[in-house]
């Protein structure tokens, strides 16, 4: 348990949300990271888990672009106390964003539900009615089109791990899919997150990502969880 569950409450209030929570997760006592072969990580993956909490919550399209904006902290002070709340005392690379993204995908999901825990446990803030939605993420590259997936034809640069999917808003996007489900109210955070490709229906994953979820009666979704299926699921939890 955090000490001093008040003061996170004011730091969070006075201080932008973002750079608040950047400095909430440093308080939370993640395991020790598994040694690895190779040379050690330049960044750990605490700074990869708030670089990508930045990423996201300032709906940032790609690394590239997250790697722009960390180049601005040099005339722009806001972009300097968000690189400096995430721990980064230069910018990384756009390549070093991209591998170790990938990399540590699932260990970004478990700590992602960690943070969510902690802002209930700590009553930062009230679970009682939580949203869930999900967002599309182009992949890098060229896209890679239904009649050249059946050809088996790719060009040089496409991310062929990536599908395509389609939202009333972004229309069709090839790539993947971040859903999430977050808070309500007047502190509004991620409580539980994973990634798919943008094929995936939303109404698959929403057990997934409420299986963490503690303390909640209503969890609030558009057409795309109005599956029976879901409605009998959540009764189950309660």
């Amino acid at each position: 348990m955090i000490e001093g569950g008040r003061f996170l409450s004011r730091m969070l209030i006075s201080e932008s949300f973002l750079i608040g929570i950047l400095c909430l997760i440093g308080l939370i006592p993640w395991p020790t990271p598994v040694r690895r072969r190779g040379r050690p990580y330049v960044y750990s993956p605490l700074v990869m888990l708030r670089c990508f909490i930045v990423r996201m919550w300032l709906r940032i399209p790609s690394n590239n672009a997250l790697h722009s904006f960390f180049l601005l902290s040099v005339d722009n002070p806001y972009n300097a106390r968000i690189m400096m709340a995430c721990g980064l005392g230069r910018v990384p690379d756009r390549r070093t964003l991209d591998r170790r993204f990938e990399a540590d995908s699932l260990n970004l999901r478990s700590r992602i539900d960690s943070m969510g825990e902690l802002f209930v446990r700590e009553k930062l803030i009230d679970p009682y009615i939580v949203s869930v939605d999900s967002t599309l993420l182009k992949a890098k590259g060229h896209v890679w089109h239904k009649t050249s997936m059946e050809k088996g034809f790719v060009y040089s640069g496409t991310d062929t791990d990536g599908r395509w999917g389609k939202s009333r808003t972004k229309g069709w996007v090839f790539g993947y899919k971040l859903h999430a489900v977050s808070s309500t109210g007047s502190l509004i955070v991620p409580l539980s997150a994973d990634f798919t490709t943008a094929n995936v229906p939303d109404s698959k994953v929403y057990g997934r990502v409420t299986a963490s979820l503690r303390g909640v009666r209503y969890v609030d979704g558009d057409q795309g969880y109005d599956v029976d299926d879901l409605y009998e699921l959540s009764r189950q939890r309660g």
